[in-house]
């Protein structure tokens, strides 16, 4: 989030460039006598004292050069040829971390005791309505969402197209002496079911989204549903593809169960399950190893209907000291692995400027790869329609001729087909040449719906994905599998466009769109892969002379 202009976050300078990870007052707080204090403590010393050593005036200029490149050369061929990637946006100067998950799941507490102050109320019963942004500053300050959203600085501005619901249900908290710096917190409101869920449509929207029938899903909209005033998944999206971290928090009482949960997974976070962390809070109040086994269970199992893989992704069990006294029915080596897990949690947390970068590079490579094979199934595309086109005028073209030069022999010719036909045939090559140009004509009225048959063939799922095949049938042919997931993503969009804009609209990628766009796949991005790993310290990634 940008320094200066008047704005609030003028205050963030001094603030900026502390570390983000303090030591003594800014450190995590303590569980307190009752919760094992030695051993987490002894954690967190020993899950912090693995952070990298990185570079940050390194890693802030691999941050401006990856986003320079997505500007200067992605941008202006997608705008140009109406393409798939999103309008430029801008972005934060802060990484950002979202916390998703029901209601009473432990998320403010835990925004709590990561900047050691008491900022976020926490409760049982929902206690907050809205989106809040936490982050520090030189001073204590808060900004409604009007004035957040409006300051064109900031990066929010996207939330305007979201309605003025939301806009009143979003608030920014700027605070000083917190033990986190330089990063945004988003906290959410809890999810939950209300009693409109038990309507057949909610469930039979979900159900259908479980079982991928995207179709029969469609009849249906659970966001109408679960009615907040805006379109809550979208909301969650945006921040989603928005932020480094994304920590979707689960809690003993309601392991999954919620559907809006259900549809958050399948709807807003799919396709980001690589900065999805899933965490388990509250695991201190077992008091038996049998229900804990039982809550994992259920959540595992909810998960699994959701997460279309084999292999769940990694659960973080935690918890957080709220009081002097826990629960220590599972075992004191069990709380300690809670705690150490936790500052597991809040180390990736510390790390976010780094995953910051690597999003960044990830998202111009991803981006790079989006745009050159909308690129060229269109420039295919085209060329296609320009085989008809041509095909069609050349050949009513030749037709013309043909007639045209039989009307010029008919004339030369004129007085011996009047001394053979007499004076009647005196004008036979004035015949000749109307009823040449005629034919010619009636010819390329007959052919012309050709290309209209091929422009509409062109939209076609199967003539699209004919095109697809033809420019990567040797990727095809090795089972590239992110190759084909890259072309669902490209496809519809591309569908859309030639249906809103026309082929003939959308234009071709000229031979420096080609050279660019394999020039960040094939330099820029490796390039940048290589110097972030030197950034944070990772030798093992180097290559020399880089």
């Amino acid at each position: 989030i940008k320094s200066g202009k008047g704005a609030t976050f003028a205050m963030l300078k001094k603030s900026g460039s502390q570390s983000s990870i303090k030591s003594g007052k800014g450190a995590p707080r303590d569980a307190g006598p009752g919760a094992n204090p030695g051993s987490d403590n002894m954690a967190s010393e020993a899950s912090f004292s693995t952070l990298k050593s990185s570079d940050p005036a390194l890693v802030k200029k691999l941050e401006a050069e990856a986003d320079e490149r997505y500007q200067s050369v992605l941008l202006p061929i997608n705008d140009r040829m109406f393409g798939p990637l999103p309008p430029y946006e801008t972005i934060t100067s802060r990484p950002m971390v979202l916390l998703l998950g029901n209601h009473s799941s432990g998320k403010s507490t835990f925004i709590n005791h990561l900047l050691n102050a008491e900022i976020q109320k926490s409760g049982v019963a929902p206690t907050d309505d809205g989106f809040t942004l936490i982050t520090s500053g030189a001073e204590d300050t808060d900004q409604d969402g009007p004035a957040l959203v409006g300051d064109p600085d900031l990066g929010f501005m996207a939330l305007r197209n979201k309605g003025s619901a939301l806009i009143s249900h979003i608030n920014l908290k700027v605070r000083k002496n917190v033990a986190l710096n330089n990063v945004i917190l988003v906290d959410s409101p809890g999810m939950i079911d209300c009693p409109a869920v038990t309507t057949s449509h909610g469930y039979l929207a979900i159900n259908d989204a479980l079982h991928h029938d995207v179709e029969k899903s469609k009849m249906f909209k659970p966001s109408k549903v679960f009615d907040r005033g805006f379109d809550f998944m979208d909301v969650i999206k945006w921040f989603a593809e928005h932020s480094d971290i994304i920590l979707l928090f689960f809690d003993p009482d309601k392991p999954g169960t919620t559907g809006e949960t259900l549809e958050c997974l399948t709807t807003a976070l799919s396709g980001m399950e690589h900065k999805l962390l899933i965490v388990f809070n509250k695991c201190d109040q077992f008091t038996k190893i049998h229900d804990f086994a039982r809550a994992f269970g259920a959540l595992c199992w909810n998960l699994s209907k959701v997460i279309p893989r084999k292999d769940l992704p990694p659960i973080y069990t935690m918890c957080v000291p709220v009081s002097t006294s826990e629960a220590t029915g599972l075992g004191a080596s069990a709380l300690a692995d809670l705690h150490a897990t936790r500052q597991e949690v809040i180390q990736k947390i510390h790390n976010a400027q780094e995953r910051r970068v690597d999003n960044m590079i990830t998202r111009l490579d991803d981006s790079t790869r989006v745009l050159q094979m909308y690129a060229w199934v269109c420039t295919a595309a085209r060329r296609r329609l320009s085989s008809v086109w041509w095909s069609v005028h050349l050949r009513s073209f030749l037709a013309s001729c043909v007639a045209a030069a039989g009307a010029f022999a008919a004339y030369r010719g004129r007085f011996e087909l009047i001394n053979r036909f007499g004076d009647n045939a005196r004008n036979f090559y004035m015949v000749a040449a109307v009823g040449g140009q005629a034919a010619a004509f009636g010819y390329y009225m007959m052919s012309y719906p050709a290309i209209q048959r091929m422009r509409l063939q062109l939209m076609e799922d199967w003539a699209l994905t004919e095109l697809f095949k033809e420019r990567y049938r040797m990727e095809i042919a090795d089972g590239d599998q992110y190759l084909l997931s890259l072309w669902m993503r490209v496809k519809a969009r591309l569908k859309e466009a030639m249906a809103g804009k026309g082929i003939d609209a959308i234009g071709y990628a000229t031979r420096k769109d080609t050279q660019e766009l394999e020039a960040i796949l094939k330099e820029d991005v490796p390039r940048l892969r290589r110097q972030f790993a030197r950034a944070i310290g990772d030798g093992r990634l180097l290559e020399p002379n880089i």
